[in-house]
């Protein structure tokens, strides 16, 4: 268990794990974009800083299960993860 007592899953690995370990997503416009604060509004799908969670979560449809939606992953970068500014972080 996490020392703040909040877990998360990851949904590349399935580990869970303290959410200031993760990285957290939003969906615009369809495309998973970081929210470094975690302070976007709307469902929230959480991944390890760890390109090999990264590429498991495109890969393997973690993205989609967490959105529940179709979710646009086909060209995005395994360098990605968790260095978006999107929210101006």
């Amino acid at each position: 268990m996490s020392t703040s007592g909040r877990e998360r899953t990851c949904v590349g690995c399935r580990r869970r794990d303290d959410p200031a370990a993760m990285v957290r997503y939003v969906l615009r416009q369809m495309i998973p974009l970081a929210d470094p604060g975690a302070t976007a509004p709307g469902r929230g799908a959480w991944v390890h800083p760890d390109p090999a969670c990264w590429q498991r979560a495109v890969s393997r449809g973690g993205f989609a299960r967490s959105f529940r939606t179709a979710v646009q992953t086909a060209g995005l970068p395994a360098e990605m993860f968790g260095h978006d500014d999107a929210f101006g972080e």
